[in-house]
């Protein structure tokens, strides 16, 4: 499985995705935003899962990109726009 790093507009969307994975059973971490990267509320949440799973977490209007980790690099996978 890979890894995957959320950004967020806003602290709510970290904690409704860390209420959602934790009711879901799915391994994750909250943790401060990588220096290189930049996002509106300063945390974000890494999760491994399948490729063609990482979009059911997506919270729209709350998720604001999503990065793929490979050796310490991140590689933009793809952005959302606020509604």
């Amino acid at each position: 499985m890979t890894e995957y790093l959320f950004l967020f507009y806003s602290t709510p969307g970290v904690i409704r995705t860390r209420k959602a994975l934790q009711a879901a059973g799915v391994t994750f971490r909250v943790a401060d935003i990588p220096r290189q990267l930049r996002g509106g509320c300063g945390l974000c949440v890494y999760l491994h899962c399948p490729a063609n799973e990482v979009l059911q977490w997506v919270l729209p209007g709350l998720t604001q990109a999503i990065y793929r980790c490979t050796d310490g690099q991140y590689q933009l996978l793809q952005t959302f726009t606020l509604p």
